[in-house]
């Protein structure tokens, strides 16, 4: 039924082409030029700057928040590319209910044309890649990999000019831990082959980003490679599977595993060794036949009767070795040896005596001229010197790996790695942006000194939780250790200091340098207050935090009194008063509005929201901060971290409205925005893979949430090691899910450790108790009434001080448990009927209380 429904959507956009006239955005559209299954591309006139564009339109199916998601990043993506042989981007926004790209309308065809157009000689061939190659390592050295480069999504101008584009799949490079495809390991075929058939289900055809049209108007046809003719032609697009093409997919790809610039080389080479030869080095008619042939490196016959080299073959075959660590290091390393023309190199050495001096003494002024500029902008390693320095094992980092291995309960080493690994990645993106900042300026004029000023301002304000954090876990106490891994993956991201206009909006700092100088100071003190938060330390937190918020209401400064009380919000959420927190957080959100402060005020009133619909049961509250916070997310296209805090919030507050549906959607939103974002295997990622769970859970789809639930105990137990306190969470969340589903043996196992986890770290005894009623619940399960009132004996009353609506519900666990025993069944009824009342008063859910009804009226009084 689902499927034909989606048919029915599809074949209903189909004829929903806006007509020549109608407007996108600023833009007018002058008419179709292409579409496929994510939406259309337009011609069309860009009336302020009088110039063509095309423009890229999202619709239907894919105009979700994951559609949205891949369009908004293409967007971003290529906007900070500026190479001759990328596409450019102009403007990004929304249209309706979809999302659009305006960029540079390329007057020309795609390679996959042009290779069919005509034949064309190898050396020709080989320029055109080449010139494609460029467009790949520029992206690469913005830490970006394509992830679906072949030839229909490359552009060849009139002119040409080659330019590299759909941007859609392109992420940043992975930093953590994926699993790695190995071409020997025994049985993994089989799996890919399995994997394979499920994505199948999912494809969709790939749009181009651009006019993709052969003579006359009409699109060019894919070279025929098997009988399933565009079948392997289409775009895998199923989360958690594979993404790309797979005609042109390498190895990782397939098995979902990391994938760095090698990736965008195996494509590359399978896209260069089809433009040569005429046919592609696997065969397959099918997805799974071709997938067995790449993972296991069987290429298809030679091609004979060619006059392609020997040396380009030999070149080709080592860009496709299904191990990536045997390709070429990088595309420049492949590159260098494609373009290693041996004939021309011997007719270039006749003349190269008689220009030597010339080029000497150009050379000379050159390297005079590019060193500046390269040392002007190298000076990040400089930056992290003492604080996290890149690939080096400084006596700073032994002696903090020291106090984990000493100070941990005993899973130091597997934490310190977990930390190591976060930081790692952070300051590997930090420095990278810094480069990028510096250069936008100094080398490539591209950026004016005010905006670089902004940008490394904010990049040193985060560089100051990176100092703050590792200053903390250098003296680190077993508590703070045990919460390291979090507190490191909750830095704060790095996006917003490449949103220019978001900097440029905040109130400048003071112009009196001592006034400066204070805030630096306030600020570095705030960062502390969050690092001691983040790793569990909840008083001395906040009281940091309230010394930092008296200090920077003292300096008068806006934009740091948001930052102050956003801090001294979030320490206080689990050792303050809900009332004293959410006053905090609403003083957060007007500072940062009044200062034009768009992150903290999006990040402060969601947390807002939070507090007021899980600790004050208020969600007409939670709604109307989330509805302001939503009003400043439109206006910052492009921020996936944020919109993922916002959509976390509306799921909470749909779960405490009892609408459950929603609150899945919006929690699996969040979900596919971390995914994208941070990869799959990061804390905050699990965290919200449990939320997913939790939500399903309330549901009532336990076996659809036993697999989020189980991912996020997986995921926690191989990052933060398995004594942490977010794998005892997880485990207590998957041992309710487990006994909902009848699997109580499991259930028990879960929460027995959860408990084991909790006693073992000194957790506070609210936590112990929590696990010891879902242990009571399962021992109902199990027909063991005695066990279960011997489990719940004082918890309703521990639980009352921390969660009313949990201590109602134990309180009803043991109205069940005493039933049965004939003798206690009136005072049975009593104790169920408290609990009814209690639930009622501390606004718990309407299916709670209608389960305690079902109970009341279906036990008879005795």
């Amino acid at each position: 039924m689902a499927k034909r429904v989606w048919m029915a959507n599809a074949a209903a956009a189909s004829s929903d082409v806006l007509p020549k006239g109608a407007v996108i955005g600023r833009y007018l559209v002058l008419g179709l030029v292409g579409r496929g299954g994510m939406g259309e591309v337009y011609a069309a006139y860009d009336p302020e700057l009088d110039r063509k564009v095309a423009v890229k339109l999202l619709r239907g199916q894919s105009s979700d928040a994951g559609g949205r998601l891949r369009l908004l990043r293409e967007a971003q993506a290529i906007a900070k590319l500026s190479h001759p042989n990328v596409i450019v981007v102009f403007d990004v926004g929304t249209f309706r209910d979809s999302v659009f790209i305006a960029m540079e309308f390329v007057e020309g065809n795609t390679v996959g044309y042009w290779l069919q157009a005509a034949p064309r000689k190898w050396r020709e061939i080989v320029k055109v890649f080449s010139a494609a190659g460029r467009g790949l390592i520029a992206a690469h050295a913005a830490e970006m990999v394509h992830r679906d480069f072949k030839p229909d999504n490359v552009m060849l101008t009139k002119d040409g000019q080659v330019r590299v584009m759909d941007f859609g799949l392109a992420r940043r490079l992975a930093t953590e831990d994926e699993p790695r495809l190995v071409a020997a390991e025994p049985g993994r075929l089989q799996h890919l082959l399995t994997l394979g058939e499920a994505a199948t289900a999912s494809e969709d055809f790939d749009l181009d980003a651009t006019a993709n049209l052969g003579p006359g108007g009409a699109r060019a046809a894919p070279t025929p490679t098997s009988p399933s003719g565009r079948y392997l032609e289409q775009k895998l697009t199923q989360t958690g599977a594979m993404l790309g093409t797979p005609s042109y997919m390498a190895p990782e790809q397939f098995a979902g595993a990391a994938t760095d610039p090698r990736t965008d080389q195996f494509s590359f080479c399978v896209a260069l060794y089809e433009g040569l030869y005429g046919r592609r080095p696997f065969e397959g008619d099918s997805v799974m036949s071709l997938m067995a042939n790449v993972v296991s490196g069987t290429l298809g016959p030679e091609p004979s009767g060619t006059a392609v080299p020997a040396r380009l073959r030999r070149i080709l075959l080592r860009g496709l070795e299904v191990d990536p660590d045997k390709r070429y290091a990088s595309m420049s390393d492949l590159l260098e040896d494609l373009e290693l023309d041996p004939a021309s190199r011997q007719r270039a050495s006749l003349v190269a005596v008689t220009a030597v001096t010339f080029a000497a003494a150009l050379f000379l002024g050159a390297r005079h001229f590019s060193s500046g500029e390269v040392s002007l902008c190298a000076g990040a390693d400089a930056r992290l010197a003492g604080i996290w320095e890149r690939g080096t094992e400084t006596r700073r980092k032994q002696t903090m790996r020291r106090v984990f291995e000493t100070k941990a309960n005993s899973n130091g080493a597997q934490l310190f790695a977990g930390v190591s690994g976060l930081l790692d990645a952070f300051v590997g993106r930090w420095a990278a942006m810094y480069r990028d900042t510096c250069e936008a300026t100094h080398v490539r004029g591209e950026q004016s000194a005010e905006v670089l000023d902004l940008r490394m301002a904010c990049l040193g304000q985060r560089l100051g939780g990176v100092k703050a954090l590792t200053d903390l876990l250098l003296v680190a106490d077993t508590s703070i250790i045990e919460n390291a891994v979090s507190a490191a993956s909750g830095l704060p991201n790095l996006e917003a200091c490449a949103d220019v206009e978001m900097l440029r909006s905040v109130v400048q700092p003071p112009s009196d340098r001592k006034a400066r100088e204070r805030v630096e100071t306030i600020r570095a003190d705030l960062a502390k207050a969050r690092a001691l938060g983040d790793a569990g330390q909840c008083a001395p937190a906040v009281a940091a935090a309230g010394a930092a918020v008296q200090a920077a209401k003292e300096v008068g400064y806006a934009p740091l009194e948001a930052e102050a009380d956003y801090v001294g919000g979030r320490a206080g959420n689990f050792c303050g008063d809900a009332a004293s927190v959410i006053d905090l957080l609403e003083a957060a959100t007007f500072a940062a509005e009044a200062s034009r402060h768009d992150e903290v005020a999006v990040q402060a009133s969601s947390y807002a929201a939070v507090m007021y619909a899980d600790r004050l049961r208020d969600a007409r509250s939670a709604r109307r901060w989330l509805r302001y916070s939503d009003a400043i997310l439109r206006r910052l296209p492009g921020h996936p971290l944020l919109e993922a805090e916002k959509m976390l919030s509306w799921g909470v507050v749909y779960q405490i409205e009892g609408k459950d549906a929603e609150a899945v959607r919006e929690q699996e939103g969040a979900l596919a925005l971390k995914e994208q974002a941070l990869g799959p295997m990061h804390p905050d990622t699990a965290g919200s893979a449990l939320n997913v769970g939790l939500a399903l859970h309330e549901l009532g789809h336990d076996a659809d949430a036993e697999p989020y639930s189980a991912r996020a105990v997986d995921t926690y137990d191989r990052i933060l090691g398995p004594e942490s306190a977010q794998s005892a969470l997880a485990l207590d969340d998957y041992g309710e899910v487990l006994t909902s589903l009848g699997r109580y043996a499991d259930a028990r196992r879960a929460l027995d450790r959860a408990i084991a986890i909790w006693k073992k770290t000194g957790a506070n005894f609210y936590f112990i108790v929590y696990g010891r009623v879902d242990l009571a619940r399962v021992a109902l399960g199990e027909k063991q009434p005695a066990e279960a009132r011997a489990l719940l004996e004082g918890a309703p009353e521990v639980l009352d001080k921390q969660d009313r609506p949990a201590g109602a519900q134990a309180r009803f666990l043991l109205a069940r448990a005493m039933w049965e025993t004939p003798r206690d069944r009136m005072r049975a009824k009593a104790v169920a009927g408290d609990a009814r009342k209690e639930l009622v008063a501390a606004g718990a859910r309407a299916t709670k209380v209608a389960e305690v009804d079902a109970w009341l009226g279906s036990h008879a009084s005795p």
